[in-house]
């Protein structure tokens, strides 16, 4: 497969000033982030969850956490009281929901649990829950209330595996509906435990069990060359450098180009995230000739899309091509506009870079996170690893 080749100077003026811009970028979403792990009700709290949460996943396993900043710029708080993400139990990939005990359910919660769900349901990964706090009153918004329990009642009834794990107060009908339960402490409406527990510690090796029993299939170790230009560059690098930001993402920087004299506005073609085959859609589209490139390259793909999208397109052939493709995407927002295939096409996943606006759109849902360039590679990568699962 041919090697991307790179122009960039890290000492120009142009490459200089958008690294600056994006550093300066980087800041605003750490200090987000800080905000949404140790803000709130209760900092102890908090890292109680996150606690919960490290102390079910295997050891040195990653962790992608997902919607983290939801509820931010709103007069909830950040994070929505749910630390929720992707990472491996007893080898299996699962979706992981712990609630903050010190914050009440809210809207932005639901909203929240709302998307895990739908992602865990998409890539047919396991759902456990740690229950401990409030559940969200109906009444701030029934119509999202009713969806989460729709959600939770399919994956009861087997469509994904799913494991309520009751570790305090006020669990309601997650418990009920979740195909296994484990619990310290009695479940309200005296519902019987699958699996009572002493305490927590032995609640997580009861999960472990749980998650034992689910005959679930786990991802094999993927071999996969690194890129052979440095992510780091990737803070210099504009929206109008598709290739040059894919140097730095595909491995080995290799890339097999799809109708490269045509179309210059978009970049499509053939290459590998960490051993994982994928498809990709680059750039932005600025007209008829770009869209009917995209379109025909879309058609004949047959591997999961990445999308990195900088503009919005509204060629109706680009837009079917899109919206009637049946393979995985995956969506990263490095310019501000997901128009290609935004949160309206439902991608697998979307992520964004921290360009202008980018935590206020996450604080609403619009992303599944803001991701640091640097970082992109590796969450790409343990997002198709989900996507390339097998059902169960």
């Amino acid at each position: 497969m041919p090697t991307l080749s790179t122009t960039v100077d890290p000492r120009s003026p142009s490459y200089v000033d958008s690294r600056q811009a994006m550093l300066v970028r980087l800041d605003e979403l750490h200090e987000a982030l800080a905000a949404a792990r140790t803000g709130g009700y209760s900092a102890v709290a908090r890292a109680i969850a996150r606690e919960r949460v490290e102390l079910l996943l295997d050891r040195d396993a990653p962790f992608l956490e997902l919607c983290p900043l939801a509820g931010w710029g709103t007069d909830g708080v950040p994070g929505a009281g749910i630390v929720g993400g992707i990472g491996d139990v007893e080898g299996v990939r699962c979706m992981i929901i712990a609630s903050d005990p010190a914050v009440p359910g809210s809207l932005p919660a639901l909203k929240k649990v709302r998307r895990l769900g739908e992602i865990a349901a998409a890539n047919r990964l396991p759902r456990i829950h740690l229950l401990d706090g409030p559940e969200a009153d109906p009444a701030q918004d029934g119509t999202a209330h009713h969806q989460v329990l729709r959600d939770l009642a399919r994956t009861g009834a087997g469509e994904v595996p799913g494991i309520a794990v009751v570790l305090g107060r006020g669990t309601g009908a997650t418990a009920h509906l979740s195909g296994y339960s484990v619990a310290v402490q009695r479940l309200a409406g005296d519902a019987p435990v699958d699996f009572p527990a002493e305490d927590e510690r032995d609640a997580v090796r009861l999960t472990r069990l749980c998650v034992r029993r689910l005959n679930a299939p786990r991802p094999d170790p993927v071999p996969a060359a690194p890129p052979k230009y440095d992510p780091d560059e990737l803070l210099g690098l504009t929206p109008a450098q598709p290739r040059e930001i894919l140097a730095r993402l595909l491995d080995g920087s290799e890339f097999d180009e799809f109708q490269a004299r045509y179309g210059a506005g978009l970049v499509t073609g053939w290459g590998a995230l960490h051993g994982y085959p994928v498809g990709v859609v680059a750039g932005q589209s600025s007209g008829t000739e770009d869209a009917a490139k995209a379109a025909r390259f879309i058609a004949r793909a047959n591997a999961p899309l990445l999308f990195l999208d900088s503009g919005e397109t509204g060629d109706p052939a680009l837009i079917e091509a899109v919206a009637t493709s049946a393979v995985p995407h995956l969506t990263v927002d490095v310019g501000g506009g997901t128009g290609l295939c935004g949160r309206a096409y439902r991608p697998r996943f979307l992520f964004s870079w921290p360009r202008s606006g980018a935590l206020d759109r996450s604080g609403r849902l619009h992303d599944d996170g803001v991701l640091d360039p640097r970082d992109t590679r590796t969450a790409l990568g343990i997002a198709l690893a989900v996507a390339h699962r097998e059902a169960p």
